[in-house]
């Protein structure tokens, strides 16, 4: 049988196979912060659909955390029982369930949280053009145990284990970078300074969910941006993080501020630039060479630094970022670049694609095409988790 459908572990979670749904923004909650129905049956198709372990994304860790709107804040005890439905429809089905705690940090909007947004300094964001509010050291130290209490509630919730996330130019990955993180204190300059809020955070939740509850990270492997999180650091980063006790690193790469270079691919324009003013639509004219360069889709395009890191630690890698086709999902683990292979835009449109990957092992199955509508869909209007793609028309032959 094809090492993708052979079980493994992270720390004390048996897997049924090497298949990750990895987290993503997913605009299913209410209002109100309840989990609607059509978050539940969402997540039953996927876990119907044969993946390994399913990580639901962005739990937010407090209302001032919310990076995009109607994603779950999970900062009171209310939530646990709904919650609790969603892992009993993931474990009925087979699958294992994992949730994403998050802190939007500077990327929060002010129109969403009520109020200025926190980082680590007071530095720009140069694609809203919001400047955050420094945070105090007694937020810092309130974030970390909202984190922790956060885990705790998952925990109880019936979740097999917790993700932190590290990447994509949230809160974390703020304090990990020199571009966002310029800090005198005790909590910046130094790479050691830089991830202590990371480190904080960790032992935070280790201490409220026990020793064998799985804990996890997500990291960027680099920001691609200048004086952002370089390959060097987060090599370091993760050799600090198995030290002390993390069950399995996932990696990715890129923040918001580096347009697609998450989710690599097209971008589309069409609905991009929908109600958006002259002088924006100017602006992004004049950087659309730019964005489009970054953008290319490239296969496995977070590959070369997995191999990095997974050569450098011995903890389980999960690799994410353009993996399309089964021939490099097989190379990667005979290979040893990871251990667990990760996808999020495919699952969007084909949840049943891991059994449909067992049940044709000689056909390409993977129908996702990378052109990023249901990225801006999703992130940017707030529109419920689903793809968004539209097929060509094709030309009529005379």
């Amino acid at each position: 049988m094809s090492k993708l459908f052979t079980p493994s572990k992270i720390g004390t979670l048996e897997l049924k196979n090497r298949f990750v749904c990895s987290a993503t923004v997913e605009c299913l909650v209410s209002e109100d912060n309840i989990i609607t129905d059509k978050y539940l049956k969402v997540h039953n198709r996927l876990s119907k659909g044969g993946v390994g372990l399913i990580i639901p994304g962005n739990y937010f860790v407090s209302k001032s955390g919310v990076a995009v709107a109607r994603n779950l804040v999970i900062d009171n005890d209310k939530v646990i029982d709904d919650l609790q439905k969603l892992t009993s429809i993931a474990h009925d089905n087979g699958s294992r369930i994992i949730a994403q705690l998050n802190h939007g940090g500077r990327q929060c909007s002010p129109e969403v949280i009520g109020q200025t947004p926190l980082s680590p300094s007071s530095v720009k964001d140069s694609l809203t053009g919001i400047r955050p509010i420094e945070i105090k050291t007694e937020e810092i130290k309130e974030t970390i145990k909202s984190f922790a209490e956060a885990a705790l509630r998952t925990k109880q919730a019936g979740f097999d284990g917790v993700q932190i996330n590290a990447a994509h130019g949230y809160l974390i990955n703020q304090f990990l970078s020199t571009r966002t993180n310029r800090r005198k204190d005790n909590w910046g300059g130094s790479l050691e300074n830089r991830m202590r809020f990371l480190i904080a955070i960790y032992e935070g939740i280790r201490n409220k969910v026990g020793k064998t509850f799985p804990v996890l990270v997500k990291i960027n492997a680099q920001d691609n941006i200048k004086k952002g999180v370089t390959l060097f650091e987060s090599i370091a980063l993760c050799k600090k993080l198995e030290s002390i006790g993390i069950d399995a690193i996932e990696i990715s790469g890129g923040i918001k501020e580096t347009g697609f270079t998450t989710t690599k691919g097209d971008i589309p324009e069409d609905i991009l630039l929908t109600n958006v003013n002259m002088l924006k639509r100017m602006l992004f004219k004049f950087i659309r060479g730019k964005l489009k360069k970054a953008a290319k889709f490239q296969e496995g395009y977070h590959l070369s630094c997995a191999t990095a890191i997974k050569n450098s630690v011995s903890v389980p890698i999960i690799l994410v970022g353009g993996i399309r086709r089964r021939e490099m999902m097989e190379g990667i683990l005979e290979n040893g670049n990871a251990d667990f292979v990760s996808m999020s835009r495919p699952f969007i449109r084909q949840p049943n694609l891991v059994n449909k990957l067992l049940e044709k092992p000689d056909s390409e199955c993977i129908a996702c095409v990378n052109c990023n509508r249901c990225t801006v869909e999703i992130t940017v209007n707030n529109k419920p988790l689903r793809c968004y793609y539209i097929p060509q028309k094709k030309e009529v032959s005379k």
